[in-house]
């Protein structure tokens, strides 16, 4: 399998990226979630290769590899936009399939609505339209939380004290029922979650909310033409509710549920995930 990493100079700034495969049937591009994580757990779209599509994934500005400037206006939704159409022609991807997990899928969906003639498709999988809605749906999975957890969790980020054993261990708890219901975790989970700390604990404390305060694209949702495959787990702290409003939104879309699976359903649901994908893309027809 052809295999590349290095990086790429966009707008002004170096970018991590890796390379899987060659392009025979398509070209995958991954967006990774956050924000602040890093690409290392969007990995698994890598199994897409063996089916004749090439996968490119890269670390967003400020995460994981890629360079880390100071100043908010390097971490603007705009901004982010921008960055990845700058990837798709510095690499020179052509038009790509844009694959986006978690805030990667709130990411694709506004990249879709900015760049359609950029792209072949869309999959959102734990994405979301609207962050008023993901933060009242969330907070109904919060409140069935222990006592303790929420606690714990509500001291320390007031106190932006995120790095504290205490509030990482009562985030784990969260996040392993809501997050990533395997047992044992692969290790590149736990490489993003590490950047993602890293991130909060160095650029914003709360990222999702400074980057989408206000942010509300449901109304868009209909404007996004491109074939759509919207993906969401059961036990999801993106619940499917969020999901649903995309699909809703989305004409013609198609929606995949894992029913024991939740927020990263490239490890829970491995297979599966990669066969949904595989076979949507695989109906658009090849290149």
């Amino acid at each position: 399998m052809t295999t590349r990493e290095g990086y790429v100079k966009i707008l002004g700034f170096r970018l991590f990226y890796r390379s899987f495969g060659k392009s025979l049937r398509g070209t995958v591009l991954g967006l990774h979630g956050g924000p602040g994580c890093s690409q290392s757990y969007m990995l698994p779209l890598a199994d897409l290769t063996q089916f004749g599509y090439r996968v490119v994934l890269f670390d967003q500005i400020g995460c994981g590899r890629s360079d880390l400037p100071k100043g908010a206006e390097y971490y603007t939704e705009r901004r982010a936009v921008e960055e990845v159409e700058a990837v798709r022609k510095a690499l020179r991807l052509g038009r790509v399939h844009l694959v986006g997990n978690s805030y990667g899928g709130a990411l694709a969906l506004d990249v879709a609505l900015a760049y359609p003639r950029s792209f072949r498709s869309l999959v959102i999988s734990s994405g979301l339209a609207s962050l008023a809605e993901w933060l009242s749906e969330n907070s109904k999975l919060w409140s069935r939380m222990p006592r303790q957890v929420r606690k714990a969790v509500s001291k320390y980020s007031t106190k932006r004290d995120i790095l504290n054993p205490r509030y990482l261990v009562a985030l784990d708890a969260y996040y392993r029922k809501h997050g990533c219901r395997l047992r044992v975790w692969p290790y590149d989970d736990f490489a993003m979650f590490d950047s993602l700390h890293q991130y909060e604990s160095k650029v914003s404390a709360n990222p999702i909310g400074d980057r989408l305060k206000d942010w509300d694209i449901t109304d868009r949702l209909p404007e996004i033409h491109l074939p759509t495959l919207v993906m969401g787990g059961q036990y999801d702290h993106v619940p499917l509710s969020v999901s649903r409003t995309i699909h809703r939104g989305i004409p013609g879309s198609r929606l995949v549920v894992f029913p024991d699976g939740s927020h990263l359903p490239m490890w829970e649901n491995r297979v599966e995930f990669i066969e949904a994908i595989r076979d949507f893309l695989d109906g658009l027809g090849a290149n």
